[in-house]
């Protein structure tokens, strides 16, 4: 176990399976709490058809729509376009510098901060121009004319910017000192448009039930699966265009050109078809970060604590997943309700970020308090993931 983790983390967290008349596959849970809501979500998916095993409960669960953020399910013979929510392809990715984190003292970050939030609109905000595309994007069609439209307005002028609510571009130190640098967004208002479009489709060509299907052979899932991989595409160049700008604004600020090391990119909204048990099934994460063995993954804490950089260990059971992050305590409206401003301020007092009262009133919501203990979570999915190193924030751009 890597010695990042306290001693008191390090004891093993057994799965244990739900089950009952009413539910046609079990909740195989690797969280220790789940709240109500949750709990009702996951039972009504646990009652649809054409599930083909357990539903893999993550640690990080929460009620988010339909289908909790931190599910994991499997079909043989189906694919479910409303399961993984609307921001299609929302991951992160992370990279490393030559930089020591002694080099940044709190008037640097507070320039570099500043930088950043000029460089990339967060946010409801984005460009006044349209963006070039990579040429990998423009080259693949989309399965619409009115998705190619999209594509050439909101897919452009969204592209490289940030989201809003827990989407991140976050400064952080390694116990080495060296500095890291990740980005958490996603496919923006285009993945919305792709999300909403084959929404519609499965509704009127779906079977009954909480969630709509399609056919797992039929042409209208290829097409979604097609469009789907685009969302992809698209949400992983975005994450990058952000990150190139966030080393530009590095670069800057040092006045030196940086060599940038360690980097890689993981979704966590996404269907993909794997072989599980022998058995070739359409494996839907909604806030579930793959985790086959020995890639390499992150998983974040809050905007005010760690995020962990993890080997994933391929765990048949949880169809080779784990937690996407520490996952919400609190909604969005009792964080609101229970966490002030002061108390925003002082639970991130060590760390750097837009400190203006109007992004801080929208910001209680992303508190510290109103999220799962990172550590906690990790001790509860010690079968899925092992950390290899802890990454302490130092300065945070949120859109709020």
């Amino acid at each position: 176990m890597c010695p990042c983790l306290p001693a008191r983390y390090r004891k093993g967290w057994s799965v244990k399976e739900i089950a009952d008349a009413t539910l046609r596959v079990p909740l195989r849970t690797w969280a220790t709490r789940i709240d109500p809501e949750s709990r009702l979500r996951l039972e009504r998916l646990a009652r649809s058809e054409r599930l083909a095993g357990p539903i893999a409960v993550m640690p990080d669960v929460h009620a988010a729509g339909a289908v909790c953020v931190g599910t994991v399910f499997v079909s043989a013979d189906a694919i479910f376009p409303t399961a993984v929510g609307q921001d299609l392809g929302c991951g992160m990715c992370a990279q490393a510098y030559p930089l020591d984190a002694g080099d940044l003292p709190r008037a640097r970050l507070e320039r570099l901060l500043a930088e950043l939030g000029n460089a990339i609109p967060a946010g409801r905000r984005s460009y006044r121009r349209p963006q070039e595309l990579p040429v990998h994007l423009k080259e693949k069609p989309l399965s619409t004319h009115a998705l190619l439209h999209e594509r050439e307005g909101i897919g452009r002028f969204h592209f490289g910017t940030l989201g809003g609510g827990n989407h991140f571009v976050e400064i952080q130190r390694a116990l080495s000192g060296q500095v890291w640098m990740a980005v958490h967004s996603g496919s923006r208002g285009i993945g919305a448009a792709i999300a909403g479009h084959h929404a519609q489709a499965a509704q009127s060509r779906g079977g009954t039930g909480p969630l709509p299907w399609l056919e797992g052979d039929s042409a209208a899932a290829r097409i979604f699966l097609e469009d789907l991989q685009w969302a992809l595409a698209y949400a992983a160049a975005n994450r990058r265009r952000m990150l190139d700008a966030a080393t530009a604004a590095l670069e800057r600020l040092f006045e030196v050109k940086l060599g940038a090391e360690g980097f890689f990119d993981v979704a966590h909204n996404l269907i993909s078809w794997e072989v599980h048990g022998g058995r070739l099934l359409a494996v839907h994460r909604k806030g579930a970060m793959p985790a086959h063995a020995g890639a390499r993954g992150i998983i974040p804490g809050s905007m005010g604590t760690a995020s962990y950089i993890v080997e994933c260990l391929g765990a048949p059971e949880s169809y080779a997943s784990c937690s996407h992050g520490a996952g919400r305590r609190m909604s969005r409206t009792e964080a609101r309700q229970r966490i002030g401003v002061k108390d925003l301020r002082r639970q991130l007092a060590h760390v750097v970020y837009p400190a203006h009262p109007g992004i801080e009133r929208a910001l209680v919501e992303e508190a510290p308090a109103a999220y799962k203990d990172i550590k906690e979570v990790l001790r509860e999915q010690d079968d899925l993931v092992r950390p290899l190193l802890r990454l302490e924030p130092l300065a945070v751009l949120k859109g709020g």
